[in-house]
Order: structure tokens, then sequence, then C-alpha cells
């Protein structure tokens, strides 16, 4: 699929979910549900897990065009990233609920999704002012951020010495730091 058509599908698949069109948002189920699912059966979870962690991806997403003008280019993959992300986190809490006597704590589910509504605005910024970096800071950080040692990078980019890899890295940081904070979004 070209990324117009996708753009359009993605449009149409937003409005239904703006409007409560339940036809399409049948077919958005009927279409993308799978895969969430079978990520989370693969990662330990439950089918009643996956609809909850897929309905409430769905709802960031609303909250989000309608709240912060959210611009999604390809529902599809960006409704599977929250699924994943929401998923991982859940996954967290769940081995942070258990007490040392095996019981579990309780929780508040909307405070929680509050939570992953401002880590995820957090996410999308961070990765929105990371594509502005030349393409060298983005190879250079990936691999920082990916914890490669600071020889295998040297070697990766032909770099003089392992201090020159770590100015380098500085400079980036620098300058990505230097974009999120200048953003409006940032406080």
């Amino acid at each position: 699929m070209s990324d117009n058509t996708s753009k359009q599908s993605s449009d149409r698949f937003i409005d239904a979910l703006l409007n409560n069109n339940s036809v399409i948002i049948s077919e958005i189920y009927s279409r993308f549900f799978p895969k969430a699912l079978r990520f989370i059966l693969q990662n330990h979870g439950s089918h009643a897990q996956a609809r909850d962690i897929f309905q409430e991806s769905l709802m960031y997403i609303i909250i989000g065009v309608r709240e912060r003008n959210l611009k999604i280019d390809n529902l599809e993959a960006y409704l599977f990233t929250i699924c994943k992300n929401m998923w991982r986190r859940e996954i967290e809490k769940q081995k942070k609920r258990v007490t040392k006597d095996g019981l579990y704590t309780l929780e508040d589910k909307e405070t929680n999704f509050a939570a992953f509504m401002l880590e995820q605005e957090q996410l999308e910024l961070y990765q929105e002012k990371f594509r502005l970096l030349s393409d060298n800071c983005k190879e250079i950080l990936s691999l920082f951020f990916n914890d490669v040692p600071y020889e295998d990078i040297v070697r990766e980019l032909s770099y003089a010495t392992i201090n020159t890899a770590r100015q380098r890295i500085f400079k980036c940081k620098s300058k990505l730091i230097k974009l999120i904070k200048s953003d409006p979004r940032f406080n």
C-alpha cells in the first residue's frame, strides 16, 4: 500500500473513531486486532487482556486526535505500537503489583491510563525531534541508546578514538535535548 493510500485509509478510520461509525470501527477490529492479539498472546497475555489493551489504544488515539491534534499517517502501525507499549507497561505493572507475600496490590486504572498517555506523548515528542537530527547524529545516538560499547561505535563509524565518539555523542545528545526543550509541548 502506498504512503498516500495508507494515509487516506488512516484518515477514514480515524474519522470513523471520532464519529463512532460502528461499521468502520468493526472493520478496524477485524483488520488490526488480530496482530495485537497475537503479540499479547505471545507475551503471556490473554484474549481478554488483548481486547482491553486494544480498546484502550483506540481511546488513546481518539483523545490524542481530539485534544492534542495528533496526526497519524499510518493507523495500523501507530495502533500496533500503542498496543505493544501498553502491553509492555502492563507486564511491568504486574511484576510490581505482586507483594512479597504473593498478594496483589490494587491499582487505579484511570491514573494508569493518564500516566501512559503522558509517557506516550513524551515518546512521540522525542521521536519527532530525533527525526530532525542529522543522519550521523541519528546513527550514533541509536548505537549509544542501544548500549553498543564505545569501542564498537568507534569501529562502526570510523572515529579516530573513543574520546571522539564520546564528544560526538555529547554534541548530538545536546542537540536533541535543545530541540525537545524548545518545543512548546515540553514542560
